[in-house]
């Protein structure tokens, strides 16, 4: 990936807004936005037998019961089959999101810029990106228990992701990228 100046990636955003308001459309030019998104500065990570998927634990908050994390999801791909025990939201940042029942099934795809709210439950699924990777800001809330259980072939628990476990990963990952505060 091209990591751009700021001249440039401000040159990308204005060409864009310039592009919606002469009438183009308005997911192309918002895609074309994404596409300066600089990920060089995130740490990926991957978790043991869930393939197609890295992440970065930004934080976890045990007294409010939330865990912030930033998901990336391979292109065309798709990560296991898994259920949500918690309330979340996701805000995507680059490519599409794509979703898919137990049976395979395309339901639903969050294009870049969506932010989408979800109570905990709801039937298993897999997740992945869509024609590029998708990155995917993920806001867990309200659950000491159970966020994720990662689900096997005939729909048996094969693992749990609770504020235990990604408290561990955020404490094992490398630090993240500290702002710069000019003296």
């Amino acid at each position: 990936m091209t990591k751009l100046t700021r001249r440039e990636g401000l040159a990308t955003i204005g060409t864009t807004v310039a592009a919606v308001a002469l009438g183009a459309n308005a997911s192309q030019a918002a895609t074309q936005v994404a596409a300066a998104f600089d990920q060089s500065n995130i740490k990926w990570n991957t978790l043991e037998g869930i393939d197609h998927l890295w992440y970065h634990v930004l934080n976890v908050d045990r007294e409010a019961k939330v865990v912030d994390l930033l998901l990336k999801f391979a292109a065309n791909e798709r990560v296991i089959l898994h259920k949500h025990h918690a309330d979340y939201s996701t805000f995507i940042i680059q490519g599409e999101l794509r979703l898919y029942d137990a049976e395979g099934d395309l339901t639903e795809i969050r294009p870049t810029a969506s932010f989408v709210q979800k109570t905990a439950g709801g039937a298993p699924h897999t997740e992945g990106g869509g024609d590029e990777d998708c990155i995917a800001w993920f806001s867990n809330k309200g659950t000491d228990g159970v966020i994720y259980e990662v689900l096997g072939p005939t729909g048996e628990t094969v693992a749990t992701l609770g504020l235990p476990e990604f408290e561990a990963l955020m404490q094992a990952q490398d630090d993240p990228v500290q702002p710069i505060i000019p003296s």
